[in-house]
């Protein structure tokens, strides 16, 4: 008995192997829209790849801190406007009680409307922007922002708001 081989037949079935796969490879491309579709296109593409895409990543979290340290000083003076109203009415009061013609009673209605705006302003103190302290309190505080993929960073001193007035010593005072 004789076996013979059918040698372009064993050809053809390689050929078609090789061509399917060429086949696949090029639907797997233009399915995902991208030139690389797995690693064993270009190993080396790949890593330039993997590369920008983390990049990409640390650049869009330095916007992301840009962006809440623009919050956080945003809040900050929403916060200093209110302050500086509340201050600007402490001085009118503390120049209304400068007046001679003012009887005791209304010093003290003077008295009580300038305590309850430093109330005000000793409560603005201790607010907070997501758990940090928007205002120093006593001392200086320091906040970093990253505001780079290579980790540069960009400090900021917190806003100090120190008790006491001068004009309030003028209104009690002048009881």
């Amino acid at each position: 008995m004789i076996i013979n081989t059918n040698n372009g037949s064993a050809m053809a079935a390689r050929i078609l192997g090789e061509s399917s796969n060429a086949l696949q490879k090029s639907l797997s491309r233009l399915s995902s829209g991208s030139k690389i579709a797995s690693p064993s296109d270009d190993a080396a593409g790949t890593a330039v790849a993997m590369r920008f895409s983390a990049q990409i990543n640390r650049t869009q979290s330095a916007r992301d801190n840009v962006g809440n340290a623009i919050a956080y000083a945003q809040t900050q003076d929403g916060f200093m406007e209110k302050i500086a109203g509340a201050l600007d009415r402490m001085s009118e009061l503390a120049m209304l009680a400068q007046d001679e013609t003012k009887s005791s009673q209304d010093l003290s209605l003077y008295d009580k409307e300038f305590q309850k705006l430093d109330d005000f302003i000793t409560a603005i103190k201790s607010k907070t922007f997501n758990g940090i302290s928007l205002f120093a309190g006593n001392s200086i505080s320091f906040m970093g922002v990253t505001v780079s993929e290579s980790g540069t960073t960009f400090g900021a001193d917190s806003i100090n708001l120190l008790g006491g007035s001068t004009a309030y010593n003028a209104i009690t005072n002048k009881h």
